[in-house]
């Protein structure tokens, strides 16, 4: 298999209105846009199915005195522990150090739950792997029940690959 590459555009739209109207706005985002996403980056991906593990109280919360105070990035120490995705399917044992990168956009921020099954991918750079989430998705699926899995797998075998936003 070579390895996929990530997705750097965000995939989220803002609407920046004044005052405390304002809404986050999130264009549709799948599995398949990940895996489009990160195949036409130049950074380098490997996906992988498993269970994340890492501290949920370390998830960013917008403060109640000022919401649009999130921090915009926090990172947290996790593991993935599950298979990789191989040239036959999700075939490679794993059990992985990664980290959560939790992006926020004005009090919006990302979430994660512990010891669940995600589908992730993981950019790899120079310090480790890395699974970034942001409030309209990111590049982990958890929960799917191996929807997410499937899709994946079609998008890799050239099968089927289509876009949420055009469905």
């Amino acid at each position: 298999m070579s390895p996929l590459r990530p997705l750097f555009l965000p995939v989220a739209v803002l609407s920046v209105l004044a005052g405390p109207a304002s809404a986050l706005s999130c264009l549709p985002w799948g599995p398949s846009d990940a895996y489009l996403e990160a195949v036409k980056s130049d950074k380098t991906y490997v996906v992988v199915e498993g269970k994340l593990s890492f501290d949920e109280d370390a998830l960013p919360k917008a403060p109640q005195d000022n919401p649009n105070d999130a921090p915009p990035r926090s990172l947290i120490p996790a593991r993935i522990n599950g298979k990789l995705m191989t040239a036959q399917g999700f075939a490679k044992p794993v059990d992985l150090p990664i980290t959560l990168e939790i992006l926020c956009f004005g009090p919006w921020c990302a979430g994660a739950a512990d010891g669940v099954d995600y589908l992730a991918f993981l950019e790899q750079r120079a310090d480790g792997y890395v699974l970034r989430m942001d409030p309209c998705g990111g590049f982990g699926f958890g929960g799917t029940d191996g929807a997410a899995r499937e899709e994946v797998l079609a998008c890799h075998a050239g099968t089927s690959c289509t876009p949420w936003s055009e469905r």
